[in-house]
C-alpha cells in the first residue's frame, strides 16, 4: 500500500494535529510570513510525517520492483541472465543484430515442455540463429513395406513425372518424393534418408527488395524486360515472413525460397500481388493477378524477331522467376515498373535496408528527379550541400562536378531506396582545397568514378553502401562487360579515401593517398588482374583493409599498422585484418615491408608483405559464386575448410561477409540440436541457400 504524508499524519490524535498546526503557524511567522504554503505545513510533526512517507515510498517501489523481477516479462535487464541460469538456458554466440535473451528465457519453459519434439527443435534453432529453419524427419519419407492395417498411399515408390511442382521440390526441404535408405551419417552431411534422421534446413540468404523500379526493354519496341536493374538474368526470391508460434509448423510460404516456374505456375497468387514478392505496374495501373502466368522465357534457338521463345500474348503477362524475365501483354502499353526481391548474404553494396545511421540529416537536401542529369542539377546548386535520390530507379549521370574550396557535397539515396546511376561517361569529381565528398547508397555502372583534387590541401572522399559495378557493367548473363577495368580512379594527391560496405572493381591510387576499406569487395575479374594498385611513379600511398575480399593482385607502397601486431597504431589507423587476398602470385606486394601488419587474413604464398600475425597461406577458398548478379557473390561455400570459415579475429569467416556471422549462426543451431534433439536420433544442418 502506498503511504502519503496525509495518511501518516491522520493516524495522530486530533489534539496533536491542532497543536502541530499552531506551532507551524509560529514557525512560518518567524521564517517567512509571505510564504504561499499553508501554516500547517510548517509543523514539526507534519514535517516528520513527510520524511517517513518519502522513505516508505522508496521501500514500496523496491517491493514492487522485486515482485516484477520475479517474472521474465517485467524483470530488469540485469535479472534476465540470472533467471536464465535458473532454467538452464545456455549461452549462444553473438550475432550482429543481437539475440533477445529475454525472449529465449521466456520460451525456455515452453520449449522444455516440448523437448524432443520436432517443433521445439525447429523453433529453438531458428531463434538461436535468427534465420528461417525447417526441421524435417527423413524417416517418414522412406519407402518401406507397409502394413495393410495402416497404409500410406502418399509414400509410393514411383515419382510422378506429371507433378511439376513436386519435381521442382526434389532435393529441397519440402520434397514430396519417397526415398530409399542411405547409411552414411547425417551429422557429416553424408546422407539424409534413414530412420531417426532429422534435417535442419537453413536459409542463409536474405531477400532484399527493389521497389517501383522502371524497366528498360531488352529490344527497342518490344515488350520484353529483365527485372534486374543492370539488365541481366537473375533469380527472383520470395519474401521472408515472421516465424509462426511454436505450436505451428513452419510453412513453405513463409520461407525466402528462390521462386521456380513450377511453384509459381501452381499458385501465382502466392508470389504475386500486394504484400507479395512480385508486383508489375504498366502505366499507372497494376497488372491484375488474373493476367499473370509463369512461363519459360529462355532464349529462342536460332534467333528470330522476338528475343525470347515466347511472344507477347493479349491479356497475359508472362513471368520467368528463374531467369528474372518479363513479357508484358500486348494490350498494355506504357512504361513498366516492378517491385521484386533478389537475395544476398549481407548488407554490402547498398540496398533498401535501414541506412539511417550512416545517412545523417537530410532536412535541407535537394531532391533530384530521374529525368534530370545528376551532374547538371548539382552544378546548378553550386556543387555543395546534400542531394537526395528518392526513387529506386535509373538516374542519368556522367560529366564533371567541381566542389569549391572547403565545400561539402553529399549525394545520397533516400532511406529505403536503391537508385542506379547510368554513367554515359566517367563521372569526374574535382575537389577544391580541403573539400569533402560523400556518396551513400548508390549503384553506378557504365563508367568509372574519377576523383581529382588539390595537392596542397587534399580533400576527402567517403563511400558508404555503394556499388561501382565490377567490369563497369554486366551482360545479359551477368558477366562483366569490361573485366579488369578501373572502377575507382583516384588522381588527387594526398587525399583520404574511406570505403565502408562497398562493392567495386579495381581501384587505382595516387601518391600520398591514405585508403581505408571496411567490409568491402574489390573484384578485378580474375586473379591475374590488379585489384588495388597505384599510378606510375606514385609513392607513399598506404592501404588499410578490414573484413574485405579482394580478387586480383594488390600492389601498394605500404600497409597500416605498426611494428607490433596491435589492432591499431598510435595514430588510430586500423591494421589490415580479416581479409581474403585472392590473386595470382605474387598476390600481395608491399614496397615498404619494415612497417605495417596484416592480421587474421589469407595471404597466399609468394606474397611480399610486412609482418603477419595469425595469418594463413591456404587452402584456397571455395565460393558459392564469383558473379556480381548471383545471390552467393563471394560467399564462402559450406564445404570451405574451417581455417577460412573460422579464421577471423572474432572466430567467424575471413572476408567481406564476416559481419553476416554465418559460422556463428551454424554453431548456435548445433547447440540447439544438442539441447532439443530426441534421444536416439541424429541431426544435420543443410543450407538451402
Amino acid at each position: 500500500m502506498k503511504l502519503t504524508t496525509e495518511d501518516i499524519f491522520a493516524l495522530l490524535p486530533a489534539y496533536m494535529r491542532l497543536r502541530d498546526a499552531a506551532e507551524g503557524a509560529a514557525v512560518k511567522g518567524r521564517l517567512d510570513p509571505t510564504d504561499a504554503r499553508e501554516a500547517q505545513d510548517f509543523g514539526p510533526l507534519r514535517t516528520l510525517a513527510s520524511l517517513i512517507a518519502r522513505e516508505a515510498q522508496v521501500v514500496d517501489e523496491q517491493i514492487a520492483r522485486l515482485y516484477d523481477d520475479a517474472f521474465i516479462e517485467t524483470c530488469a535487464p540485469w535479472v534476465v541472465p540470472y533467471l536464465g541460469d535458473l532454467l538452464g538456458v545456455r549461452g549462444l554466440g553473438e550475432i550482429p543484430e543481437g539475440l533477445d535473451l529475454r525472449a529465449r528465457v521466456a520460451d525456455a519453459l515452453a520449449l522444455r515442455a516440448r523437448k524432443g519434439t520436432l517443433r521445439a527443435l525447429e523453433h529453438a534453432a531458428s531463434e538461436s540463429a535468427n534465420l528461417p529453419v525447417l526441421a524435417v524427419e527423413y524417416g517418414r519419407k522412406l519407402v518401406h513395406a507397409q502394413s495393410m492395417r495402416l497404409t500410406h498411399p502418399a509414400m509410393g515408390a514411383a515419382v510422378d513425372f506429371r507433378d511439376k511442382p513436386g519435381l521442382a521440390r526434389i532435393g529441397a526441404a519440402y520434397e514430396r518424393a519417397s526415398r530409399g535408405v542411405e547409411v552414411r551419417r547425417i551429422d557429416t552431411r553424408g546422407g539424409r534418408w534413414n530412420l531417426g534422421n532429422v534435417g535442419l534446413h537453413v536459409w542463409r540468404l536474405r531477400p532484399w527488395p527493389i521497389s517501383n523500379h522502371q524497366l528498360n526493354p531488352v529490344v527497342a519496341g518490344r515488350r520484353a524486360f529483365r527485372f534486374h536493374p543492370l539488365g541481366c538474368d537473375a533469380q527472383l526470391f520470395d519474401r521472408a515472413q515472421a516465424r509462426p508460434p511454436i505450436e505451428q509448423p513452419m510453412r513453405e510460404s513463409a520461407l525466402p525460397i528462390p521462386i521456380s516456374r513450377a511453384l509459381m505456375a501452381e499458385d501465382p497468387g502466392r508470389f504475386y500481388g500486394e504484400g507479395r514478392a512480385i508486383r508489375v505496374f504498366v502505366g499507372n495501373a497494376e497488372v491484375p493477378l488474373a493476367e499473370i502466368r509463369a512461363a519459360h522465357l529462355g532464349d529462342r534457338a536460332g534467333g528470330g524477331t522476338e528475343p525470347w521463345n515466347r511472344a507477347p500474348l493479349p491479356d497475359r503477362t508472362l513471368i520467368d522467376p528463374e531467369l528474372g524475365r518479363l513479357v508484358v501483354g500486348a494490350n498494355r502499353p506504357g512504361p513498366v515498373r516492378v517491385t521484386c526481391r533478389f537475395a544476398r548474404p549481407s548488407e554490402i553494396g547498398g540496398g533498401e535496408h535501414d541506412r539511417s545511421a550512416s545517412i545523417g540529416s537530410v532536412e535541407d537536401a535537394v531532391a533530384i528527379p530521374p529525368s534530370v542529369v545528376i551532374a547538371t542539377r548539382i552544378a546548378e546548386n553550386g556543387s555543395i550541400g546534400t542531394f537526395l535520390l528518392e526513387q529506386s530507379t535509373h538516374y542519368r549521370s556522367g560529366g564533371s562536378i567541381a566542389v569549391p574550396d572547403g565545400g561539402v557535397l553529399r549525394l545520397i539515396a533516400a532511406e529505403g531506396r536503391f537508385p542506379t546511376l547510368r554513367l554515359s561517361a566517367p563521372l569526374t569529381i574535382t575537389l577544391g582545397r580541403a573539400a569533402r565528398v560523400e556518396l551513400n547508397g548508390l549503384r553506378m555502372h557504365g563508367g568509372m568514378l574519377r576523383i581529382r583534387g588539390n595537392a596542397n590541401a587534399p580533400g576527402t572522399l567517403v563511400l558508404r553502401d555503394c556499388t561501382l559495378v565490377p567490369g563497369l557493367g554486366l551482360d545479359r548473363l551477368g558477366n562483366p562487360v569490361s573485366p579488369g577495368e578501373v572502377s575507382l580512379l583516384i588522381e588527387a594527391t594526398g587525399m583520404a579515401l574511406s570505403c565502408e560496405r562497398v562493392v567495386t572493381g579495381p581501384v587505382r591510387l595516387a601518391s600520398d593517398v591514405e585508403a581505408g576499406f571496411a567490409d568491402c569487395i574489390i573484384d578485378a575479374g580474375s586473379g591475374a588482374a590488379r585489384a588495388v594498385f597505384a599510378a606510375p611513379n606514385a609513392l607513399r600511398h598506404v592501404l588499410s583493409l578490414t573484413r574485405c575480399t579482394l580478387r586480383g593482385r594488390v600492389e601498394t607502397d605500404g600497409f597500416t599498422g605498426g611494428l607490433t601486431a596491435e589492432e591499431e597504431t598510435a595514430e588510430g589507423l586500423p591494421a589490415t585484418t580479416d581479409t581474403l587476398f585472392l590473386g595470382a602470385a605474387p598476390a600481395v606486394t608491399a614496397a615498404r615491408r619494415q612497417v605495417g601488419c596484416i592480421r587474421f587474413s589469407l595471404v597466399p604464398e609468394g606474397s611480399l608483405v610486412p609482418r603477419l600475425y595469425r595469418c594463413i597461406r591456404g587452402p584456397a577458398p571455395v565460393f558459392a559464386s564469383l558473379r556480381y548478379a548471383d545471390p552467393g557473390y563471394f560467399l564462402l561455400a559450406p564445404g570451405t575448410p574451417d581455417a577460412l570459415r573460422r579464421g577471423a579475429e572474432n572466430g567467424g569467416e575471413i572476408g567481406a561477409h564476416n559481419r553476416a556471422a554465418l559460422t556463428v549462426r551454424d554453431d548456435n543451431i548445433a547447440r540447439s540440436i544438442e539441447d532439443f534433439l530426441r534421444f536416439g536420433h541424429a541431426a544435420g544442418i543443410f543450407h538451402e541457400s
